[in-house]
């Protein structure tokens, strides 16, 4: 059955596209259903509904993907920045001594750059003593400007001078809380610049 803005007739052979006849009922709105929910008012005609059609299933989206390549991303880009930075602040840690095996009393002349360090274990090394510390430095400095600052420094507090060989510049110390700990400083000048060699025993 086809319905009519407001006047419903009985015919199934008529084509259900139609025009609405003149109404003498209330407006039909479009989008309304007929009574018998079979049909639907589209504005001009009465159009059959299709009972049980499959509606289409909603769209995904797929922005979240998008959000999770970007925060890995970043991610990515953090720890990055974070391992080059600590790579970086172990490096100037240990060129500026942070890393030294000698005691934390020991002079280390004002920014001078560490090239070498190492440790060794043993029985070998002076009367009383199980370890031996090698420590490298550079310095912009001229050898007779490191010269006299060991020299002031290494018979200051703990430490005291036993011998000085200016002519191969290798100055001998110890500590005097504990005479057995014992060193020699070796210094090389290169022009402007100096190498600094320490090897101490404790």
């Amino acid at each position: 059955m086809v319905p009519e803005t407001g006047l419903w007739c009985a015919n199934p052979r008529s084509n259900p596209a139609y025009d609405a006849a003149v109404s003498t009922g209330p407006a039909v709105q479009p989008g309304q259903l007929s009574p018998d929910g079979l049909w639907r008012w589209d504005g001009i005609t009465w159009v059959p509904v299709t009972a049980g059609a499959p509606m289409p299933p909603p769209r995904s989206s797929r922005s979240w993907i998008w959000w999770l390549v970007g925060g890995c991303g970043v991610l990515l880009i953090l720890g990055a920045v974070g391992a080059g930075f600590g790579i970086y602040s172990l490096v100037n840690r240990f060129q500026h001594g942070g890393f030294s095996c000698l005691p934390s009393d020991f002079p280390t002349y004002p920014n001078a750059s560490v090239v070498n360090e190492s440790t060794q274990i043993g029985n070998e090394f002076s009367p009383g003593d199980s370890t031996r510390c090698n420590m490298g430095l550079d310095s912009n400095d001229d050898v007779a400007s490191v010269t006299a600052y060991y020299e002031a420094q290494l018979n200051d507090g703990d430490w005291t001078i036993v011998t000085t060989d200016s002519a191969n510049g290798v100055i001998s110390f110890q500590r005097r809380s504990r005479p057995q700990t014992v060193g020699t400083l070796t210094l090389l000048g290169r022009g402007q610049h100096s190498s600094i060699d320490i090897q101490l025993d404790s």
